[in-house]
């Protein structure tokens, strides 16, 4: 970090963290435009039928709820989870919100991957994120093989073949 390579690294690691974010919410509303223009039925969620301008406000509404709903939410509910002195409790919880928060995103037609992101943001900036992250250091093998596996499992080797011929 303390040399010129070093922190130009850092900034492009960094830019490349921030840009994906915007993608991942833009990414959605395209294939929506695609499928109202005759492409494929991109994502029939429960407001798939509503105007764009609606849509628009919606995810707008449920990101801003998901990030303000976080800060207030989880505080008391990991004090209420200190309390019981029980590490399984916050490990438990901790899933509950990521898969409730990417479920959510994903009703209103945004990705899952989006929605997991949040939670990770709600979670890093909760005071308990210190005793989370010990919580879960032991799954993080089994989480990123997971990962992987899964992304290697949608390959489509016919195309990969088409775009490498």
């Amino acid at each position: 970090m303390q040399t010129q390579a070093g922190q130009s690294c850092f900034s492009v690691l960094l830019f490349q963290d921030i840009a994906v974010i915007p993608m991942l919410a833009v990414l959605p509303l395209l294939a929506v435009v695609s499928s109202q223009t005759g492409g494929a039925d991109a994502h029939a969620g429960p407001v798939a039928h509503l105007p764009g301008w609606q849509q628009g406000l919606i995810t707008v509404g449920m990101i801003a709820g998901i990030i303000v709903g976080g800060r207030l939410l989880t505080r008391p509910v990991f004090r209420f989870i200190a309390s019981t002195v029980q590490r399984e409790i916050f490990t438990a919880f901790a899933l509950f919100l990521f898969i409730g928060i990417a479920l959510a995103m994903g009703a209103v037609g945004l990705s899952p991957a989006l929605g997991t992101f949040l939670a990770g943001v709600v979670l890093a900036e909760s005071e308990y994120r210190h005793e989370l992250e010990s919580d879960i250091e032991p799954f993080k093998g089994l989480l990123l093989g997971l990962f992987f596996i899964s992304v290697g499992a949608v390959i489509d080797f016919p195309l990969c073949r088409v775009i490498l011929a």
